[in-house]
């Protein structure tokens, strides 16, 4: 028993014998990180990217009212990033239809914060036009510039 005490002993001191000679060194260094900011334009029908839901405009030749319809979307920038929002044209003569149109923007400019910020597309067709159409109903299914281009820039 003597010999099994002497030996956990020699082996306790032994450690503390160890743990004082141990000896540590520390070096400090830094995270660089480098961020790109970015901008994303999404639609309600899009959770991310540039999808639009398409205005759809309805209207009788020769309507004593304006016709007027919205689309909505959403722009999410990184936060503290300020952006404009423009649309390629804002008043348009469709090439299959013949019917003047402009388009409007909720708001032209914002400060990203990290989330979705809704804005709208308004498109009005003014009364009194007549328009072309050789039947009863027509689309401008055919019309060549019927695609607009929202650009947001940051």
């Amino acid at each position: 028993m003597k010999k099994m005490a002497s030996a956990v002993f020699m082996t306790y001191a032994g450690l503390i014998a160890m743990s004082t000679h141990a000896a540590t060194a520390t070096g400090n260094f830094d995270v660089n990180i480098t961020l790109t900011s970015k901008c994303e334009i999404n639609g309600a029908a899009a959770p991310t990217g540039a999808v639009i839901t398409n205005l759809d405009l309805t209207y009788t030749s020769f309507q004593t009212v304006d016709a007027t319809a919205t689309t909505n979307l959403n722009v999410r920038c990184t936060d503290g990033l300020s952006y404009s929002l423009g649309l390629d044209n804002t008043t348009v003569t469709d090439d299959a239809l013949k019917l003047q149109y402009t388009l409007a923007l909720s708001s032209t400019s914002g400060a990203g914060n990290g989330t979705d910020q809704p804005f709208t597309v308004t498109g009005t067709i003014a009364k009194n036009q007549a328009g072309t159409c050789t039947s009863a109903f027509c689309t401008n299914s055919a019309a060549t510039n019927k695609q607009r281009t929202l650009t947001v820039t940051y």
